[in-house]
Order: structure tokens, then C-alpha cells, then sequence
């Protein structure tokens, strides 16, 4: 129930600047877009450069918003 709760606030959230932390990860990013029970984030790994990180909405031990879109 909170996992479908959380997939539906992250959908309203795309293109916002997020935070994301799990057991093993830590990273901060755009939120590019959620499918089913995946997240995608455009991580900022510095320099201008940028990767993309796919994680599960099941590992994750908290999400912080850091600004939203309009």
C-alpha cells in the first residue's frame, strides 16, 4: 500500500531534484521517470557530467525532495 502511495508522489515529482538512499546507495539527481516499480534518476556525478541510476522503490530507505518543478 505505501509502495503504490510513494510511486504516485515520485509520478508528480519527475524533474525535480531528489535525493534517493538505500542500503548500499546514496545519490542525489533529477528524477527522470518511475515505471511500475522502477525509478530512474540522472544522478550529478560532477564536472558537468551526469549517470543514470535505475533503482527499486521496494530498496529505498527514504526519498528527499531538494527543489520542486512548477
Amino acid at each position: 500500500m505505501f509502495s503504490r502511495t510513494l510511486r504516485a508522489e515520485l509520478a508528480r515529482r519527475i524533474g525535480s531534484r531528489v535525493l534517493l538512499v538505500t542500503d548500499n546507495y546514496e545519490g542525489e539527481g533529477t528524477l527522470m521517470s518511475i515505471s511500475g516499480n522502477l525509478i530512474s534518476l540522472n544522478e550529478a556525478t560532477g564536472y558537468g557530467e551526469t549517470a543514470l541510476v535505475n533503482l527499486s522503490v521496494d530498496e529505498l530507505n527514504f526519498v528527499r525532495i531538494l527543489s520542486a518543478t512548477v
